[in-house]
């Protein structure tokens, strides 16, 4: 129960952050929701990042905060969840705003966003009990899903304005797929061969 405490902690800490950094210079009036969609998309992804990296990172790096937080990446993974899932809502606020609504083109993240709340409702012991072999897999694809979903978002916005914070967010994406390649490759690495 302690670290589900924690995880909500930080996601009310993060929220609030968002939504401040969303209002910081805007009309008191008019919530400014082109501002607070993106802010807690980056909010998100900071909640990402250890949840994508932590085993690729305790791989190599055996230091004890990161073998601490490993066995917690459930609750961290509800924690990105439900932020994650808090932009989505932002993004429906944002369309009811503008009088907008989703197009074909918004098909695959919307696949994504349903992979998450898999992903989100599955988070659970029963469910790992139900759903058996099918649970790993499962989580591996939502994952991935989303990891792809950020990276090409924010290759697409450093394309389209070059902006430093763009060039952070992808430096970062990058970074976490290295981390994995680099332990995937790590691990299938034969070891030395004993003398004879």
């Amino acid at each position: 129960m302690k670290g589900y405490q924690e995880s909500l902690a930080l996601l009310t800490l993060g929220l609030c952050a968002a939504t401040g950094g969303a209002l910081l210079g805007s009309d008191p009036a008019v919530l400014d929701y082109d501002r607070l969609t993106r802010y807690t998309a980056r909010v998100s992804f900071l909640f990402f990042l250890p949840v994508f990296t932590l085993s690729a990172l305790s791989h190599f790096v055996r230091h004890p905060t990161v073998l601490a937080l490993r066995p917690r990446r459930r609750q961290l993974g509800i924690t990105f969840g439900i932020a994650h899932l808090a932009h989505f809502g932002a993004i429906l606020l944002f369309h009811r705003h503008h009088g907008t609504w989703f197009t074909a083109e918004d098909g695959a993240a919307l696949f994504i966003y349903a992979l998450l709340g898999v992903q989100v409702a599955t988070s659970n012991t029963p469910a790992v009990r139900a759903l058996g072999k099918l649970w790993r897999p499962t989580h591996w694809v939502a994952s991935y899903a989303l990891f792809v979903g950020f990276f090409t978002t924010y290759l697409g916005r450093l394309q389209e304005s070059g902006a430093p914070v763009f060039l952070l967010l992808f430096g970062l994406a990058s970074a976490a797929w290295a981390l994995r390649v680099a332990a995937f490759f790590s691990k299938r690495r034969p070891g030395p061969l004993s003398a004879t």
